[in-house]
């Protein structure tokens, strides 16, 4: 058995996992069908048992009153290893199975830890939590129940071992090359060996909860995946290799394991409870949009410091809950690796990323030719000149064509991915999540609905303007020319588009008291555990039965003034995630280091970056066996030095500290 993650790709921006417990559509729909079609009264022959008795009834009006109160509480949950370093288990996607030209994965949506149902008078309501939990399907219409419970046989019956370590209770989403499904993991207290894929993040880090281990006797609920046979290999291959690599990152889904049958290949995921992005992107405070933002470009700096771009950043594949302030990103399918290659032809006029600059550097002068630029850029605009009659292109184009890496979701593509530049780096993903806070500000989801390259480009044209746009084709090598009149010389600021869309920026709203940090009710995140998105030495870290609140208070809403301060740090951070140029667009980094995000009050985030193995404070003791392009880290055994393998997850130095193999050397020195 192997350890690997799959998880969701789509193209549609709207698109949202339908594995929300609290969705209250489903009860909705079931409420309406009620009262059209009289009460139901299923048999046993219908699959259901008498589920519509009056007690179960009784049973739903509890669950949707339970889940309109509280947020439930988000998990993460296991990696599956052996009990050895040396026993490395490979998973063999054959070449058999049937290929296809693309890939929707669907993204793991669903685990949740709530606490055993010993008979402690004090932890009722754990329990109760716990039950509910188990029984979420019983909130789905009868006809969508049997549905599941035929596909829960089905799989059960396809991948016989599944059921020895997991029950499976209820179905979290579908798409067309894979189903996702909440299990209970029966086996994590006592088979599984979890800390790779937990890792060590710091009680100091808002990632902490990812590393805090679930209490004895609590029930742990998983993600299970199933992917169908006509999913393309090499696509799973590479969203594999890639989420191997991201294991350790801060708010990014972690790699737990996966296992094959046949033609069947199973993957079990980490949970990280999210709303729905149209429900409150419009009622989330300042301090939440900066929790959501911290923990995103926590995530894309991670994942960037490790060659690797999302290529999908979208509100959908960033699992938000606005009851906690936490947030995780998801869905690798689109993922790819940075290219530091310079192609023959059609070179960009930036270099592609290094570790001192990120998002690449201008070349110098000798690199390009400049009178053929300035060519180029003179014939285009005398072609935007030209009245509409002799616009087109040509019939037979013997130009050479431009090959790019152009996967992402339209409205969210960054203006080198649509210009086909053949050096992308980190900074398009920095360009989506710069729309996702323009819609934020704006108050408007989703803005730019193009329904092509040209279009998209023209969208942002009509913002950024003409003469912006015509420099930023330039850097890629490229001309821009459009006759559109609206689409002005100077263009507009991004803080004149978000005015325009949102006249009411500048007034504060009230604080929504449902949502982080203004929610005074027992707030539970992952397996119990406590965690603040930002301010670490408000709340406790444990996973303890006990999950209520250590917070000393609740904020105070924000003044007129304080509220216009934070905007003004918000459309200045916008600015600069959405500058056109990649070359000068802000890196992860310098984002939480920005004014809007940036918190005196908490540790300098390089205190708390996970670096890529190999670097950090011991990464002399860390090395890559060239022949098997494995790691190792180099321990003492017996006063002698040797090389012991570790696996994704392992030998990670934080910050200034060493990894965990190292301590006692670092603390030596």
């Amino acid at each position: 058995m192997a350890t690997i993650l799959l998880s969701q790709h789509s193209s549609n921006p709207l698109e949202v996992g339908s594995s929300d417990i609290r969705n209250k559509a489903y009860h909705e729909e079931y409420v309406s069908a009620r009262n059209t079609n009289g009460a139901f009264s299923p048999t046993s022959e219908d699959g259901h048992n008498g589920l519509e008795s009056p007690d179960m009834v009784e049973y739903h009006n509890h669950l949707a009153h339970l889940y309109s109160k509280q947020g439930g509480v988000p998990s993460t949950i296991k990696r599956r290893r052996p009990s050895h370093p040396d026993e490395l288990p490979v998973v063999d996607l054959d070449e058999s199975m049937e290929s296809a030209d693309d890939m929707n994965f669907e993204a793991p949506h669903d685990m949740g830890n709530l606490d055993d149902d010993e008979e402690d008078p004090d932890e009722d309501a754990d329990a109760d939590g716990e039950t509910d939990e188990e029984k979420t399907l019983y909130l789905k219409p009868p006809e969508e129940q049997q549905e599941i419970q035929l596909e829960i046989a089905n799989l059960n019956n396809a991948v016989p071992s599944l059921s020895e370590d997991y029950t499976i209770v209820d179905r979290l989403g579908t798409g067309t090359f894979s189903s996702v499904y909440k299990a209970i993991d029966l086996a994590y207290h006592y088979k599984w060996d979890n800390t790779a894929w937990h890792g060590y993040h710091p009680p100091t880090s808002s990632a902490h909860y990812q590393s805090a281990p679930y209490s004895p006797g609590t029930k742990v609920f998983v993600a299970i995946k199933r992917i169908y046979v006509t999913s393309n290999p090499e696509r799973i291959r590479n969203e594999i290799s890639i989420m191997e690599d991201c294991r350790g990152c801060r708010h990014t889904s972690q790699l737990i394991t996966a296992f094959r049958h046949q033609d069947q290949v199973v993957a079990v995921m980490p949970y990280t409870r999210n709303d729905d992005f149209r429900e409150f992107y419009k009622d989330l405070s300042m301090a939440g949009i900066k929790a959501y933002f911290r923990c995103m470009f926590r995530a894309l700096r991670d994942i960037h410091a490790r060659g690797i771009i999302h290529r999908d950043v979208k509100p959908a594949n960033f699992l938000y809950d606005p009851r906690t302030g936490i947030g995780a990103l998801c869905d690798f399918g689109l993922a790819s690796r940075m290219d530091g290659s310079t192609p023959v032809h059609g070179a960009c006029l930036h270099t592609s990323a290094t570790r001192e600059h990120p998002h690449g550097k201008i070349r110098g002068r000798n690199d390009y030719d400049v009178d053929l630029l300035k060519k180029m850029q003179r014939e285009a605009r005398q072609k935007s000149s030209w009245s509409s009659d002799r616009v087109g292109y040509p019939d037979k184009d013997t130009r050479a064509p431009s090959k790019a890496n152009r996967a992402g979701t339209r409205g969210f593509r960054a203006p080198e991915v649509l210009l086909k530049c053949s050096q992308q780096t980190g900074a398009i993903d920095v360009w989506s999540a710069g729309m996702i806070l323009l819609f934020f500000l704006a108050g408007k989801f989703p803005l730019l609905q193009s329904s092509d390259d040209i279009e998209a480009l023209m969208e942002i044209a009509t913002i950024i303007g003409r003469q912006k746009m015509e420099k930023t084709a330039i850097l890629h090598s490229r001309t821009f020319a459009t006759n559109v009149p609206s689409i002005s010389q100077e263009g507009i600021s991004w803080r004149e588009f978000v005015e325009k869309q949102n006249p009411n920026i500048f007034k504060p709203r009230t604080p929504d008291p449902r949502y982080y940090p203004y929610n005074d009710h027992e707030t539970h995140s992952p397996g119990g555990l406590d965690y603040p998105p930002s301010s670490s030495s408000s709340y406790s870290f444990s996973r303890s039965r006990s999950t209520t609140p250590t917070r000393a208070n609740i904020p105070a809403p924000p003044t007129t003034e304080s509220h216009r301060i934070e905007v003004e740090a918000a459309l200045s951070l916008l600015a600069e995630v959405m500058h056109p140029e990649s070359t000068r667009r802000i890196t992860p980094r310098g984002a939480l280091y920005h004014p809007f995000l940036a918190d005196s009050s908490e540790p300098e985030d390089d205190d708390l970056f996970p670096h890529p193995f190999g670097d950090g404070v011991c990464g002399k003791w860390h090395y890559v066996d060239e022949r098997t392009d494995e790691q190792y880290v180099v321990i003492l055994d017996d006063e002698e030095q040797k090389g012991r393998r570790v696996i994704s997850g392992e030998g990670i130095a934080i910050g200034k500290w060493p990894c965990e193999f190292h301590r006692h050397e670092c603390y030596e020195e």
